[in-house]
């Protein structure tokens, strides 16, 4: 979803980024929740707490984040064997 779509959808479903940044643990600010909206930073929690609010999959809302294969292989171990 490109973030203008999910704007939309917070709004039809009567929230806001404020109250998704609130109900974080530990709370992160209201900003911080639009850069991920907005693909400027990358935030795996806050990820799946907006596609939480709007009824979504993570997958859904963020696909590009999690349905391509890894850039780069996570452990050295696997390159080894």
């Amino acid at each position: 979803m490109s973030p203008t779509e999910i704007q939309d959808e917070l709004k039809k479903n009567k929230t806001s980024q404020k109250a998704i940044a609130d109900e974080l643990d530990p709370p992160v600010s209201a900003m911080t929740v639009s850069k991920v909206i907005h693909r400027i930073i990358v935030s795996d929690r806050i990820m799946r707490a907006i596609a939480k609010r709007l009824g979504k999959t993570h997958t859904e809302v963020f696909p590009e984040y999690y349905l391509q294969p890894p850039k780069r292989s996570t452990s050295k171990v696997a390159r080894a064997a």
